[in-house]
């Protein structure tokens, strides 16, 4: 929040309002959250909703990128800090624990974590600098 096509260019008198979803089958499946009052300046109230998590899906559809798609992985939880210090501000919330229902992590993912030792949680924040380790990591994999 908030999203700047409601931010700007929007009075009260406009008359928008944001309503809340209350529907059973959809706080099932996604996360319960509220938006704050306050949050535009023609909102006056707090609104409950849900949060559309974004996915990174991935399919070895020929048996041939596991390593690829582990490395990937890995590439992203160890430089989970960086991104959250010095990437786009959605990165604060992304979750790489979270669970998402229906769906089973990759073995590739799995097991290359396991394989490498990757720690229950993600490591802290890095030093910013010049140097974006996460382009260069993916770099990498893309020129073997």
């Amino acid at each position: 929040f908030p999203v700047k096509l409601f931010s700007e260019g929007v009075a009260e008198s406009d008359g928008l309002a944001l309503i809340p979803i209350t529907n059973k089958k959809a706080a099932e499946f996604y996360q319960q959250t509220k938006i704050p009052a306050g949050t535009y300046p023609w909102q006056t109230s707090e609104v409950n909703t849900v949060a559309v998590k974004a996915v990174l899906v991935s399919y070895d559809f020929r048996n041939l990128d596991c390593e690829s798609v582990g490395r990937l992985s890995q590439i992203l939880y160890e430089n989970i800090g960086w991104l959250r210090e010095n990437g786009h501000p959605k990165w604060k919330s992304v979750d790489l624990g979270f669970k998402l229902k229906g769906w089973e992590q990759y073995d590739c993912v799995t097991k290359f974590l396991v394989k490498k030792g990757a720690p229950p949680s993600a490591p802290a924040a890095k030093p910013a600098g010049e140097i974006n380790p996460i382009l260069d990591a993916v770099k990498e994999i893309l020129n073997r």
